[in-house]
């Protein structure tokens, strides 16, 4: 065995600082106070992020029976910039999560900040009127 045999395997990087960690906590604790009822949930996420000073930029339901879900995607700006979570809300009543994209297993995650640069792209272009073809 040599010395490298017996090292540790390489350690990955930690995830980037979330600087929106506080309203992510605030909104899942927020999230989990609310009666998350099938027929209330759209409006309780949109209500609830707001009240901690997020952006919802969409919420969609997925799965069948018991593997049932509200998942949305939320923005929280920061300073000069904004970050991005996603919330998951199991129907079956396990726990309600609200992770950081970059640190979401989720493939919704990945959605989330092409959509935002898509609406900030779409609402920059309302601004300045119509584009001029050549």
């Amino acid at each position: 065995m040599t010395a490298s045999d017996a090292l540790s395997p390489a350690l990955k990087p930690p995830p980037p600082p979330f600087e929106a960690a506080l309203e992510a906590v605030e909104l899942e604790l927020a999230l989990g106070k609310r009666d998350t009822k099938q027929d209330l949930c759209e409006q309780i996420i949109r209500e609830t992020v707001e009240s901690v000073g997020g952006i919802l930029l969409f919420q969609i339901r997925i799965g069948e029976g018991r593997d049932q879900r509200w998942l949305g995607a939320v923005a929280f700006a920061e300073d000069d910039r904004q970050e991005y979570a996603v919330i998951s809300i199991p129907c079956d009543g396990s726990p309600i999560e609200v992770t950081p994209v970059t640190q979401s297993s989720l493939p919704l995650a990945s959605l989330a900040v092409a959509y935002a640069n898509l609406a900030q792209c779409w609402a920059k272009s309302r601004t300045q009127g119509p584009l001029e073809t050549a």
